[in-house]
């Protein structure tokens, strides 16, 4: 099995050559290597950049390879908001785009198409698949609708509006999941064929099970579904403790959940096994990148035993890796899932 078929075997639930091992995103990471941030690697070309991303996972060997991570915000901006490019890192919203709802309703996502940047994204993207997507899984990843929702009309509106106005809200939502399919499907269709959401702002961190039910899953749904009829396979991450709602993830049709450190991966298997595939969950800062080599081998090998054998699981960090993750850190995650040995 080359490396993309191990991934879509396990999303399959289907027996596997070896454990499946992949970063989640990864983009400043490996642009910052090289000296760059996410800023100016957008202006070295897209042939470049699908060079270094290609070149940098030849160290790292992670069976999915994101091509365009660390970039969501380049959504808001296309469709008129602002951010704010940084040193290290990932770009910052600088301004709530809707202060009045009645601006969503002149807002052309068309917008997405025209930019530019954007556009070099897509441009890596089908590099990349033309020159490693036969034996490696390229992916795309955006936002989530309710984290967009969060990042478009505020993250403190939002909240207050789940009990003033629930009909303003899925107005909003009604826009993000719209916003989310847009920017990811030409992703798709130059040659991505798997698809990270990320939604953090759904943690149960921030909103309750029964508001994550109502204000959230249904608009994942609809994503997935729609990503799915594209052809790609989607995963799911949401941030910071999931556990009182793993059980409704399922239902979004998504073919993996990714999980934050914060989830228990035994309780994970039990409520998700033999339902979709899992990963995670090693802490990107405590033990990715200010462990020793050591910590990190030992810290996977309790992840592999928590999720337990036969379970479709995926061996990832809990989140985005930052960018003073140690080269040698990564290496040993994917050593350490690369020995061991599936019965």
């Amino acid at each position: 099995m080359n490396s993309k078929e191990v991934v879509l075997h396990a999303f399959n639930m289907q027996k596997t050559s070896r454990l499946p091992v992949a970063l989640l995103s990864g983009g400043a990471w490996t642009f910052n290597r090289k000296g760059l941030t996410l800023e100016k690697a957008l202006h070295i070309g897209a042939g470049q950049a699908a060079e270094i991303i290609g070149e940098t996972n030849e160290l790292v060997k992670s069976d999915i390879v994101w091509a365009g991570s660390g970039y969501h915000n380049l959504a808001i901006r296309a469709i008129g908001g602002k951010i704010k490019f940084r040193a290290k890192g990932t770009p910052d919203i600088e301004e709530i785009l809707f202060q009045d709802l009645k601006n969503m309703d002149i807002v052309k996502l068309d917008g997405l198409k025209e930019d530019k940047d954007i556009g070099v994204l897509i441009e890596t993207t089908a590099v990349l698949s033309k020159t490693i997507g036969e034996r490696t899984l390229i992916g795309a990843s955006q936002w989530g609708p309710f984290t967009l929702a969060g990042h478009i009309y505020g993250v403190e509106r939002l909240m207050r509006n789940l009990y003033k106005d629930k009909e303003e809200v899925h107005q909003v939502m009604d826009f993000t999941s719209e916003l989310c399919f847009r920017y990811l499907e030409p992703f798709i269709e130059a040659g991505a064929e798997i698809i990270s959401i990320a939604d953090p702002t759904s943690s149960g961190d921030l909103i309750s099970r029964n508001q994550f039910q109502e204000f959230s899953l249904p608009y994942l749904k609809r994503v997935v579904k729609r990503i799915e009829e594209k052809g790609a396979v989607v995963s799911i991450h949401i941030c910071g403790n999931i556990s009182n709602r793993l059980d409704l993830i399922p239902e979004t049709g998504a073919k993996n959940i990714s999980l934050d450190y914060k989830v228990d991966l035994e309780l994970a298997r039990d409520l998700v096994g033999g339902k979709m595939a899992f990963s995670g969950n090693m802490n990107p800062v405590a033990v990715m990148q200010a462990g020793t080599k050591e910590d990190v081998a030992a810290a996977c090998s309790r992840c592999i035993e928590k999720a337990g054998e036969n379970s479709s699981f995926m061996l990832m960090p809990g989140c985005d890796i930052p960018p003073g993750v140690p080269l040698q850190n990564i290496r040993t995650m994917v050593e350490t899932a690369w020995n061991y040995n599936i019965s």
